[in-house]
């Protein structure tokens, strides 16, 4: 019975929460050791569905967050594991940081920006990716935790959020296997 009574005190406080967030981070301004280290792949919203198919393919995902030394660039590297085969694949990205924008840019991909987000705690960031022009255009916010387990506020937090930009699809992980190791 109290459990249900939070559960409504919650969504009436979201319900009335505003749609502004003073949690962005600019590139330049990102403290990368800070941020650097493990983090698992929670959900993903976007503007529609198809912005999400690739995501569905996956299970859980761990990354590896770490700046490059000497350099003002982002090195991530994930092991996902697939829903079907449950087998394990990886993959990297290189992102550059540039003290002049306030996003991310992932290298071959020119015209794709990366927002930051971060919560005061640290335990959660998120990157909001844009792509207005090029042969694939989206909007998409994906949550990542510290943790590979997501509370019910942390979901409704981050489900909020994603309506607040217009987001209306979300995927979030099944994780019904352990993420792979990274």
């Amino acid at each position: 019975m109290l459990q249900e009574l939070w559960k409504i005190f919650f969504y009436l406080v979201f319900l009335f929460r505003q749609c502004k967030y003073g949690e962005k981070v600019t590139a330049g301004n990102l403290n990368r050791t800070q941020y650097s280290g493990k983090w698992f792949f929670l959900a993903v919203a976007a503007e529609s569905k198809d912005s999400l198919v690739k995501f569905s393919a996956m299970d859980s995902a761990a990354f590896l967050l770490a700046p490059v030394k000497d350099t003002q660039m982002l090195q991530l590297k994930a092991e996902m594991r697939l829903s079907q085969s449950m087998q394990c694949m990886f993959r990297h990205w290189t992102y550059h940081i540039s003290n002049e924008t306030q996003e991310l840019t992932l290298e071959g991909q020119p015209y794709l920006k990366t927002e930051i987000f971060v919560k005061k705690d640290n335990e959660c960031i998120m990157f909001l990716e844009t792509q207005d022009k090029g042969s694939e255009t989206f909007r998409r916010l994906m949550l990542y935790g510290r943790s590979p387990t997501m509370s019910e506020y942390g979901r409704q937090e981050f489900e909020h959020r994603a309506e607040c930009m217009n987001l209306s699809d979300i995927f979030v992980l099944k994780q019904s296997r352990a993420p792979c190791e990274i």
